[in-house]
């Protein structure tokens, strides 16, 4: 992934088992990516949220989705901004 060149990535395939994986860690994990829609549209994007085990995930901000097509420098800028 791109995301390697700046930052540790970790690839999981559904967010059951990024829960799983934060909780057997126990360790900072900054930012998660899913690969999602906007909700209610077929339009691609990447839905971030922070760590936390509320199962309830909030998909109505906009801000919180990167919609695809998206260039590097967009996707790095996008994920700079989350982590902080």
């Amino acid at each position: 992934s791109i995301l390697e060149i700046e930052y540790n990535v970790i690839t999981v395939d559904s967010i059951r088992k990024a829960h799983k994986l934060i909780e057997e860690m126990h360790t900072d994990i900054g930012l998660i990516l899913l690969k999602s829609n906007i909700p209610n549209t077929e339009i691609p994007a990447f839905f971030s949220m922070k760590p936390y085990m509320d199962k309830k995930i909030n998909t109505t901000k906009i801000d919180d989705f990167l919609i695809k097509p998206f260039t590097r420098n967009q996707l790095f800028e996008f994920v700079k901004n989350k982590i902080r």
